[in-house]
């Protein structure tokens, strides 16, 4: 069985081998990349992790090919695509090419590689996807361990020249990492004191206060949104089941000046007895349709 380093070397070739022949022929509209995240005003993405029910498995193998439901995302009216990085990397040569070839673009690369020393490669193999599909942001975490804290700095510096400058690093700020809250988050970009990052948030929170606490600390830094509605069981819920919290949310964003875009990133099934993925599917149409009405 191939390593680590060895599968990464495998994807690395078939990119440079797509992008350099594949593209030469078919030149890929770059209308999002012309953007860049900041502009997207209100731009409703489709996260491909939501309708992989081994998402959280181990190991990981996703459970459909991104490429046979394109057609699905555009007819329901999605803008775009943030693409779960298994689904670009475990996937087949030919999956891979019909996915960097594609007119609905990965807008948003979202990867789990991580910042100490270890993942250097991991993190290149990572730049070269994000150029191979040509996206404007990667979703991204620093780690968890504080006394990591300039590791990752110096890493995230350095991926950051890595990166194509047409790419917004967005960090998402997970609960769990060094930068879940607001404040620490701000003295941590501050002391990154480079350009070209920007902040996602997950914006139908219960705790509307934390909310507001990123968008005091960030301003226009806040530039996209993760979509999922849980309930106080930790439960994904329909939007249009909660409507007071999605316009309080929404009044909260838009107060403070967001102009950016959201992903749909799960939806009501996920994680519970029976999940499938076409529950799934209507789940998120749901919700982008409660959504795209709800948007200034």
């Amino acid at each position: 069985m191939a390593s680590f380093v060895e599968k990464l070397e495998i994807i690395d070739a078939c990119v440079s081998f797509f992008t350099g022949v594949f593209m030469a022929d078919h030149e890929r509209p770059c209308l999002w990349k012309d953007l860049g995240m900041s502009q997207l005003n209100g731009q409703i993405l489709m996260g491909s992790i939501l309708l992989d029910v081994n998402r959280w498995g181990n190991p990981k193998k996703p459970t459909y090919r991104v490429s046979q439901w394109v057609d699905r995302f555009l007819k329901a009216g999605f803008d775009g695509l943030e693409l779960w990085e298994y689904h670009a990397t475990l996937c087949s040569d030919e999956e891979r090419r019909v996915l960097i070839a594609s007119d609905f673009l990965a807008t948003i690369y979202n990867t789990y590689c991580d910042f100490d020393d270890a993942s250097a490669l991991a993190r290149q193999q990572v730049a070269k996807m994000i150029d191979a599909f040509g996206s404007v942001g990667v979703k991204f975490n620093v780690g968890k361990e504080a006394s990591e804290r300039d590791i990752y700095l110096k890493n995230l510096r350095i991926w950051r020249e890595m990166v194509p400058a047409s790419c917004t690093l967005m960090c998402e700020c997970h609960p769990g990492t060094i930068v879940e809250e607001p404040e620490a988050a701000r003295k941590f970009f501050d002391d990154l004191d480079v350009d070209g990052w920007e902040v996602m948030v997950h914006c139908f929170l219960s705790d509307m206060g934390l909310l507001k606490r990123w968008f005091d600390q960030f301003g226009p830094k806040v530039t996209h949104a993760h979509v999922q509605l849980r309930d106080e069981n930790r439960d994904v819920q329909l939007l249009k089941d909660h409507p007071v919290r999605v316009k309080e949310a929404l009044n909260v964003m838009y107060n403070a000046g967001f102009s950016g875009s959201f992903t749909i990133e799960f939806a009501k099934g996920t994680r519970k007895s029976g999940e499938n993925i076409d529950d799934l599917w209507s789940a998120a149409v749901e919700d982008l349709a409660l959504l795209r009405a709800q948007l200034p």
